[in-house]
């Protein structure tokens, strides 16, 4: 009879102390009400996590890149796009874009991407969807170099499709000879 007590009380303790939803999100929005930023943002602060649908539409497009399959790369691209990169910037349409981005990957022997990490956020004030990537890119070019960067990429799209990239680069620092 105390077993059975026993368990019934300890179930009773697990059902009640478990919670069906989380309070992170209250806690979220909360604390950010009551918070004095030093800085006011360009743009906005108030995310939650968007639909994963846009990272594979994102991921789809750099392995077709990595494939070398431009037409492919571009096809979830708007018909007017924006691409900004380290020293360069581009606005204009997609097959223009696709024609630039096929002379660079045109240069390459081989080229791969190893992912950290990705995020899909939504902006519900903005009504924006960004995925935000970060990877490290190795390539060897057609003369036999071979190199790598690691990028940080935020791409917004709407519809499905991708309106901007906004590659970010980290260069590392060359090897000290000995």
């Amino acid at each position: 009879m105390k077993q059975t007590t026993l368990l019934f009380m300890m179930i009773c303790i697990l059902l009640f102390s478990c919670k069906s939803k989380s309070d992170t999100d209250q806690v979220k929005s909360d604390t950010a009400t009551k918070l004095t930023y030093p800085f006011t943002p360009k743009y906005s602060i108030n995310w939650q996590p968007g639909d994963e649908k846009n990272a594979v539409i994102v991921l789809n497009c750099l392995k077709k890149y990595l494939a070398g399959d431009m037409k492919g790369t571009i096809e979830n691209f708007a018909d007017t796009v924006e691409f900004i990169s380290d020293q360069f910037y581009f606005k204009g349409k997609k097959d223009s874009l696709a024609n630039i981005l096929g002379q660079v990957r045109g240069n390459m022997v081989s080229v791969s991407k190893t992912f950290d990490s990705w995020m899909t956020t939504y902006y519900p004030d903005k009504k924006d969807t960004w995925v935000t990537l970060w990877y490290l890119e190795k390539w060897t070019d057609k003369k036999g170099k071979t190199d790598s960067l690691y990028y940080t990429d935020d791409v917004k799209l709407k519809n499905r499709k991708i309106l901007v990239y906004d590659e970010k680069i980290r260069r590392y620092p060359p090897a000290i000879k000995k």
